[in-house]
């Protein structure tokens, strides 16, 4: 496992890092026999069998369900592990400091910590950095030692931009994949300039980067053809090789501090870690992955896919 500096958060992580989405909530696309989230003690089992194969960063979220509690379980008390959370102010009309206050005592027990490594701001958008209360809490958190960096996960352009911009954080979460190089034009080499660190999410875009692209439905047939797309370019027209290199791209791209995987099961972190030991794509893997990117935000943002 190769491990990366985080921006200048003074935090050193690994490149593969576990997104838990998927052990708290039922996630993605649902292909045959490969849906829904593990019970306790199989999640329990493949959190701590990530640490084991060198994975020292986790990503969790209030909003994912069962998942800060199951982190804070398996992975709670090991000095190894650097864990990141989430403040989810949408939706707050006044009081931010006393919600961001509370979520952060929330997630310190619930996490069992005594300090939060990193604490995002979840779906932070423009208008939200541009107010500032939310950061203004979490620099006040971070004052009194109970969060050490503080961040965003956002989603486009405008917003990434803006965390960047702030100066305050340290840490950006931000989509990512063959299929949604967005990032790459200007918000990569920003981050870079502004020593802000990049978590990568969604490599697979919600499995449309998997074998499970071919269950994806009729209303999604666009993604589906470029996911064949990259299949044929990447991965030999194999489904099950598109995974492996989807990651790869990923972790290639020379900006990036960490890339999440959100392996649900021990086998699909075993494939994500082989990932991550091959290696860069070559060149000319690179040059045809390139051509792969889409625009289209209602295919790139599954929180706008028309599923039945």
């Amino acid at each position: 496992m190769n491990y990366r500096a985080l921006g200048r958060s003074g935090l050193t992580i690994s490149a593969l890092s576990l997104g838990t989405v998927s052990l708290g909530v039922d996630y993605g696309i649902e292909a045959p026999g490969e849906f829904g989230r593990p019970d306790d003690a199989d999640a329990i089992r493949l959190l701590r069998a990530a640490v084991d194969r060198g994975i020292t960063l986790i990503d969790t979220a209030p909003a994912y369900g069962e998942s800060e509690r199951l982190v804070g379980l398996a992975v709670g008390g090991d000095a190894r592990v650097v864990i990141a959370t989430k403040v989810n102010a949408m939706g707050v009309a006044s009081g931010f400091s006393r919600t961001v206050a509370a979520s952060i005592e929330s997630s310190l027990k619930t996490l069992k910590r005594d300090v939060l490594d990193i604490v995002q701001i979840h779906n932070a958008t423009a208008a939200l950095i541009a107010d500032g209360s939310v950061t203004d809490a979490l620099l006040d958190a971070q004052r009194r030692g109970l969060v050490r960096a503080i961040g965003a996960s956002v989603y486009g352009e405008e917003a990434a931009l803006a965390v960047i911009r702030a100066g305050h954080f340290t840490v950006l979460q931000v989509a990512f994949s063959v299929l949604d190089q967005r990032m790459a034009r200007a918000v990569l080499p920003a981050a870079e300039t502004a020593g802000v660190g990049v978590i990568v999410r969604s490599a697979f875009l919600k499995g449309a980067l998997t074998p499970k692209a071919q269950w994806l439905p009729a209303s999604l047939a666009p993604l589906r053809e470029a996911a064949t797309r990259a299949c044929d370019a990447l991965a030999g027209g194999v489904w099950e090789r598109l995974p492996e290199a989807a990651m790869r791209f990923c972790l290639s791209a020379p900006r990036v501090a960490s890339v999440l995987t959100g392996a649900r099961t021990v086998a699909e972190l075993e494939a994500a870690v082989a990932a991550e030991t091959a290696g860069p794509l070559d060149p000319s893997a690179l040059a045809e992955a390139a051509r792969l990117g889409l625009t289209d935000e209602r295919l790139l943002n599954p929180s706008q896919w028309d599923i039945p």
